[in-house]
């Protein structure tokens, strides 16, 4: 059995972390070192979660069928593309899983 930390860690930041970098490419139309910067990751690693090879395809899946969890992503979003914090809207996304289940 995996502490919840490692399941955060192994499953929950990379697909909410792909779906983010996602809106901020499509919505905000920024390069990926620019979405690097934004999320404090590098190019590389935005590349991985653009192309989804750093999330679980099903998981990505589940959270963008959940209208909750969009709302949160776009939020994070409009915050990251204004060099503001997002942080809160990702713990409001885990809260949603939490309680999802």
């Amino acid at each position: 059995m995996d502490f919840e930390a490692e399941t955060i860690t192994r499953d929950f930041l990379p697909a909410a972390r792909s779906l983010l970098a996602e809106k901020l490419a499509d919505d905000y139309g920024l390069y990926q070192k620019e979405i690097g910067e934004k999320m404090n990751i590098t190019q590389p690693a935005v590349s991985q979660y653009l192309n989804k090879k750093r999330a679980n395809k099903e998981l990505i899946r589940k959270f963008r069928d959940d209208p909750q969890i969009m709302l949160l992503i776009d939020e994070a979003a409009s915050n990251a593309a204004s060099d503001e914090t997002y942080l809160h809207e990702f713990r409001q996304i885990l809260e949603t899983v939490r309680a999802k289940g």
